[in-house]
């Protein structure tokens, strides 16, 4: 939304508006009546006092007229000018001050909570473009944040903002474009929505743009680059804890050497659960080869590559092509039994 055009004067007195005509669809003398009328003014007055200092020309505009419309109501609800000039002299003012200190509470909380939100999901060194967006009063907003994950891969999000109905400003979710420059048609995108106030962190997110699968909720998930929904999201394959896969046992499978120190054995099976691509080392007869491993839970295995992020078979990465493969690929009755007990959804 271009600030320039944004009045939040008359976006607001227009909340006022709506109101009113869902009230009058239901009580047809609500808008005549003195409580109503009441409400209108104190909602105008503290308008008014939230925005007396705007250099807006618009808005200062949208101000004089607003005054005058609070003056037509005054007159109704007192009658007796000098009531009006009490309430105009003293209860105003007092309101309006009142009002103000909260309001400036309310904004330094929900910027902290939100701010915590955010850098709890990864999305760090944004403080002040939230501030300087959230200052500017707008319902909806959106702030750009981009960064290099490799020299040739960069990840740009593009996080959206609106106001509740208690004028606290939520994140709603966030688009995330995974951008190769090496390789373009690799690049891809996907909009993942916040819940609650909790979305996917940025970590996860790439992951999943990177094509691997990640656990949740007690099951798996993993984008379907080949198959888009009518918003252009892709699909999401989902592997619920009934599918039966186990990455702690492939792993344990594996003639891995770090699976000997318990500690970097949980610590290697929680980034699997992630979402996250890592290196371990093979051992066989004493040989050592370095390579990295990823959770494949469609065919209940894991992806073994090479130091140059090629694909192989465990029986290439220990050097024997003799060595049974205990990451083999499925049959193609196999995969199809696989694919009936996969649940897709969209996200």
């Amino acid at each position: 939304m271009d600030s320039q055009q944004f009045n939040r004067v008359e976006h607001e007195a227009g909340q006022w508006r709506s109101r009113e005509e869902r009230l009058a669809k239901i009580f047809s003398s609500a808008l005549a009546s003195t409580p109503l009328l009441a409400e209108k003014l104190r909602y105008f007055d503290r308008i008014a006092a939230k925005y007396a200092g705007t250099k807006d020309q618009d808005e200062r505009f949208a101000l004089r007229v607003l005054k005058q419309e609070r003056r037509a109501i005054e007159r109704k609800l007192y009658p007796n000018i000098w009531l009006r000039m009490i309430r105009r002299m003293l209860v105003v003012p007092l309101k309006s001050q009142i009002s103000s200190r909260s309001q400036a509470r309310l904004s330094v909380q929900n910027s902290r909570e939100l701010l915590a939100q955010l850098e709890g999901a990864g999305f760090t060194g944004i403080s002040e473009k939230l501030s300087a967006a959230m200052g500017k009063g707008q319902p909806e907003f959106s702030i750009p944040h981009s960064y290099y994950v490799e020299p040739s891969k960069r990840v740009d999000f593009d996080l959206a903002f609106s106001k509740d109905g208690q004028g606290n400003i939520r994140l709603q979710g966030y688009k995330a474009h995974l951008n190769n420059e090496a390789k373009p048609e690799e690049s891809r995108g996907q909009y993942f929505s916040a819940n609650n106030g909790k979305c996917l962190d940025t970590e996860s997110a790439l992951n999943l743009l990177q094509g691997r699968a990640l656990e949740r909720d007690g099951g798996w998930v993993q984008l379907d680059f080949n198959d888009r929904d009518a918003r252009g999201q892709h699909r999401i394959k989902e592997f619920p804890a009934a599918y039966r896969f186990d990455i702690e046992q492939q792993v344990r499978n594996l003639p891995i050497k770090e699976l000997s120190n318990q500690r970097e054995e949980s610590a290697l099976v929680a980034a699997l659960r992630a979402g996250s691509c890592q290196a371990v080392t093979f051992i066989k007869d004493g040989n050592e080869r370095r390579c990295y491993i990823e959770a494949n839970p469609q065919f209940r295995s894991v992806n073994i590559y090479d130091e140059h992020s090629r694909k192989i078979t465990l029986a290439t990465a220990m050097g024997n092509r003799a060595v049974e493969l205990l990451a083999r690929k499925p049959s193609q009755q196999e995969e199809e039994k696989i694919e009936k007990r996969t649940r897709m959804r969209i996200s």
